[in-house]
């Protein structure tokens, strides 16, 4: 074959392609056809590029498609959710409520839909508060908005470690988190994600735009609203209604909820500032929330004193309620709840206190109270009620001791505080020389008079009863410069003159023997000293013509009585009896020594420890017996 020659190549395949001029069919591979030439056309592959665009165009809306309602939205609706109408939320209660009992739960990942229409409103749920006692402490009608979000008042929600949303009669769902800021007033909380009620979205408020409020209320209808001076607190705004919107509920521009009111929870509108319903997360647990504002807290401590129950006493009860005061309080005076405001809490430990007290629980009611509690209660009332059982239990030094520890960390800023404290003193000092006086500690009594002249130098209840101890010790010079150091009011015109009346008696008795008794007493005892050694319990007896003493005495002395002692007849209720005579050196009565006075040896039948002040001894005074006032005057002769 020549150079020159054609050479025809067949195709490998069977695709052929036919040639538009002569209809011969070509290879696939061919240009030119074999018969006559002509230039074939080839396929084009724009088609194939166009197809891949279109592909991938597809692809790239179906992936948006998806992020879009299944990531950001999180759940999907349900074609056919259970529907819950706001009719069937309970009202909420006014007095208080046991715990709920447990309800059943929506399996997880099912929504919940509640009807939203002009006429029924938007969806309504009640919110319970428990404390950690599981005691429903708070109940508050709340709306349900963004699938599942609630806006309460921080105030209503202090002190709840249990949070549950009623949906109707028999569904719970736990509030687990939520958005809260210190510096706002209201937080925003969801229920568990794995649950989702249907309701209106949530969008940040607008200004310029027109706002409608709601009430929870089925039968009420959106009315037009103006928002007064609003102030930005945190990611809420906070501001005023005009007109009368006193109850809970919802702000509401194009459909969708910016703010809520919450009646007597918390005043004033409150507008949201924050990220529109489905862009929110929480940033803040239940349990957190309860930890920064209520935990290791005194109103915590309280809370578990109130939840105590009857297996507990009186007594445990108020110790860990006066326990509670060791711990700082959390919470403002007006974010207190009413049931552990410290008037209510204190009121209920002064009848915990008058009920032990009177008991006789004292000591162990001084012991659980120390400065540091009083002085965080700052109550008066108590004060005085733990000061008279310390004095009680273990000694008005012990309770002085209190006071003033108490004083020292107490300011004392209003007059009839200072009034009240200077009272606590006195008593305990008057009742401490007053006690001391009558047990015939006058050593003892002088010394608490002398600290209460010094602690309360112008009390003149105190200082009167200076004059009291000096005429104890029969020193009518030293009562009458007592008396006269002072200027007394009016009301002390009667106290003055009794006393006058007192030193003059000791004036007049000045030299002579005076002995008290119990007024209207058919006997008169006393006790003298025998030989400057001994001393001896007397009955004054003008029956008995000599002085006796019992053989005890006799011994103690060292007189010897014997067979050459004289011996006398003596005449007894007994019978006759005869009794060996003696002679004591001295006989002192009150200070007042009579020398060489005879005596018989005798034991009274049923009285050994006692003897007779017979005439031998009573001859040498003057005497002066008057029984109604219980006072013998032995004047020398």
């Amino acid at each position: 074959m020549a150079d020159n020659d054609l050479q025809i190549v067949f195709p490998e395949s069977d695709d052929v392609q036919t040639c538009p001029k002569c209809k011969t069919a070509n290879p696939l591979e061919s240009n030119f056809c074999l018969n006559c030439g002509s230039r074939l056309l080839t396929p084009s592959r724009s088609g194939l590029k166009w197809s891949w665009i279109i592909f991938v165009v597809i692809c790239a809306v179906g992936f948006i498609y998806y992020y879009y309602f299944r990531v950001l939205q999180l759940e999907p609706r349900q074609e056919a959710p259970i529907q819950i109408s706001p009719a069937e939320i309970p009202a909420p209660r006014k007095a208080e409520v046991e715990p709920l009992p447990s309800a059943t739960s929506p399996p997880k990942d099912e929504a919940v839909s509640v009807n939203s229409t002009a006429e029924s409103s938007i969806p309504v749920g009640l919110v319970l508060i428990k404390d950690i006692s599981g005691k429903v402490i708070k109940e508050i009608p709340v709306v349900i908005i963004g699938g599942g979000w609630i806006a309460l008042p921080v105030r209503a929600c202090l002190g709840g470690a249990e949070w549950t949303l009623k949906m109707g009669p028999e569904l719970e769902l736990n509030i687990s988190a939520g958005i809260y800021n210190e510096y706002d007033k209201v937080g925003l909380w969801r229920i568990l994600e794995d649950f989702r009620i249907e309701g209106p979205d949530l969008r940040a408020w607008v200004a310029e735009e027109q706002i409608t409020w709601l009430s929870l209320t089925p039968q009420d209808t959106p009315e037009p609203v103006e928002l007064m001076n609003p102030v930005v607190q945190g990611q809420f705004s906070e501001g005023k209604l005009t007109g009368d919107y006193g109850e809970i509920g919802v702000l509401m521009q194009q459909e969708r909820v910016v703010g809520w009111t919450f009646g007597d929870l918390v005043a004033g509108a409150f507008l949201w500032n924050g990220d529109e319903g489905r862009f929110l997360q929480p940033d803040t647990q239940v349990d957190d929330f309860y930890r920064i504002t209520f935990a290791n807290s005194r109103e915590e401590e309280i809370t578990r004193a109130l939840a105590m129950g009857t297996d507990y006493s009186n007594i445990e009860r108020l110790e860990v309620l006066a326990g509670a005061f060791r711990f700082d309080p959390k919470l403002s005076p007006a974010d207190t709840p009413a049931h552990l405001q410290k008037k209510v809490v204190i009121d209920y430990m002064n009848k915990l206190v008058e009920t032990v007290s009177t008991a006789g629980f004292n000591r162990e009611l001084s012991n659980i109270f120390d400065a540091q509690i009083l002085i965080e209660a700052a109550d008066s009332q108590l004060l005085v009620s733990v000061v008279q059982a310390t004095s009680q239990s273990f000694g008005y030094e012990e309770a002085i001791d209190l006071v003033d520890n108490v004083a020292d960390g107490l300011p004392i800023t209003a007059a009839p505080d200072a009034r009240l404290l200077a009272k606590v003193y006195s008593d305990l000092y008057r009742n401490w020389i007053a006690v001391s006086l009558n047990q015939g500690n006058l050593s003892g009594a002088w010394q608490a008079y002398r600290l209460g002249g010094r602690k309360l130098p112008e009390d003149m209840n105190i200082h009167l009863m200076g004059v009291e101890l000096a005429l104890a010790e029969n020193n009518w010079v030293l009562a009458e410069e007592i008396l006269a150091m002072m200027e007394y009011p009016a009301s002390f015109n009667d106290k003055i003159r009794n006393l006058q009346s007192q030193i003059s008696d000791v004036k007049a008795q000045e030299g002579k023997i005076v002995i008290n008794f119990a007024p209207g007493s058919r006997q008169i005892p006393l006790t003298a000293v025998l030989n400057r050694s001994s001393n001896q319990k007397f009955i004054v007896d003008t029956g008995a013509s000599m002085v006796t003493i019992p053989s005890s005495t006799a011994r103690e002395l060292g007189l010897i009585v014997d067979d050459r002692s004289p011996v006398r007849r003596v005449f007894t209720a007994g019978g006759v009896k005869y009794a060996p005579e003696i002679t004591l050196n001295s006989i002192t009565v009150e200070g007042w020594e009579v020398d060489n006075v005879k005596a018989l040896v005798l034991d009274i039948p049923n009285q050994p420890e006692w003897g007779l002040l017979g005439l031998n001894y009573l001859q040498r005074f003057r005497m002066d017996v008057n029984t109604l006032e219980g006072v013998l005057m032995l004047e020398p002769r």
